[in-house]
C-alpha cells in the first residue's frame, strides 16, 4: 500500500524528539511508525502518522523542517 511519510530535520540534541511527539499528539496525530537516524550534530526522523497534512502544517508552524514523501508500506 502507498503511505505517506513525513521525514523531519532534528538537531541532535536533548528534548527534541519529544518536542515533535508533544507536538503531534497535542494536536491529535497519532504515530503508526518511526524510524530515527542520527549523525553528531544532526537526525533525520521518518515518520507515519494517520495524517500527515495535519503533521506537516504542525511541524512547519513550530518551525522543524519537514518534508513528506510516498512510501510503499507492506504488512
Amino acid at each position: 500500500m502507498r503511505l505517506k511519510q513525513i521525514s523531519v530535520f532534528l538537531e541532535n540534541k536533548a528534548g527534541r524528539l519529544a518536542e515533535v511527539t508533544r507536538l503531534l499528539g497535542d494536536a491529535g496525530v497519532n504515530l503508526r511508525a518511526l524510524s530515527l537516524a542520527d549523525t553528531i550534530d544532526f537526525g533525520v526522523l521518518r515518520l507515519i502518522v494517520d495524517n500527515p497534512e495535519k503533521a506537516l502544517h504542525v511541524l512547519s508552524e513550530n518551525g522543524f523542517t519537514a518534508s513528506q514523501t510516498e512510501v510503499l508500506g507492506v504488512e
